[in-house]
């Protein structure tokens, strides 16, 4: 059973969607390939949401925002007592 519940915003939904529509404009498998790495490491949060992450450098909020990497994309969330609100899925270039 999974420790945390894993919540994802309808921001963090429509930029992934976003993200998958520009992949799939030029490889299906590409897009199909993403969008496996992207929910498998979703779901991996939801057993140890620190392991591999990084704290988020948000200095104006309260609260512990992490940030983890899938392939070319990252998945900021914040870590709660018993569940992970995943706000955003961007495309990272470094």
């Amino acid at each position: 059973m999974a420790a945390y519940k894993v919540i994802i915003t309808d921001r963090a939904y429509n930029s992934f969607r976003r993200i998958l529509d520009v992949v799939r404009s030029t490889s299906l498998i590409g897009a199909e390939d993403a969008r496996v790495v992207v929910l498998n490491r979703m779901k991996k949060l939801a057993s140890n949401p620190e392991i591999q992450s990084r704290k988020a450098k948000f200095f104006n909020l309260e609260g512990d925002y992490r940030s983890v990497l899938a392939w070319n994309y990252r998945i900021y969330y914040k870590l709660e007592e018993k569940r992970v609100i995943v706000l955003d899925v961007i495309l990272d270039k470094s």
